[in-house]
């Protein structure tokens, strides 16, 4: 998927720093991800369907806040792998990572 917030560029600033926040379609990943933005960081918002991130979009343009939604599914190997090579094109480096990204796997609940 190609991203869809234009405002960000293509690569960061060699003195910018980056964040990568999993999970952040919603709740506190999606706080979290705001909060970096805000305070200066090239923040990565990763989840399994960017198509979830619209509202996240929506308030990066609002407030021009440096955020770019990716795709990232923390249980599947090729999506990390692939998560890995943009974000060497994009950033090169992680200064903050928030691994907010949930699992769960439920057997027998009842």
């Amino acid at each position: 998927m190609k991203n869809q917030n234009e405002a960000v560029k293509e690569t960061v600033e060699s003195n910018q720093k980056t964040a990568i926040v999993t999970g952040s379609s919603s709740g506190i990943g999606y706080a979290t991800v705001l909060h970096l933005a805000k305070a200066g960081y090239f923040t990565l918002a990763t989840m399994r369907n960017p198509a979830n991130g619209i509202d996240l979009i929506k308030a990066a343009e609002n407030e021009n806040l440096p955020i770019q939604v990716e795709q990232l599914d923390v249980t599947d190997l090729d999506s990390i792998r692939d998560f890995m090579t943009r974000l060497r094109r994009l950033a090169g480096r992680i200064d903050i990572l928030v691994n907010n990204a949930g699992y769960v796997r439920l057997k027998n609940c009842l």
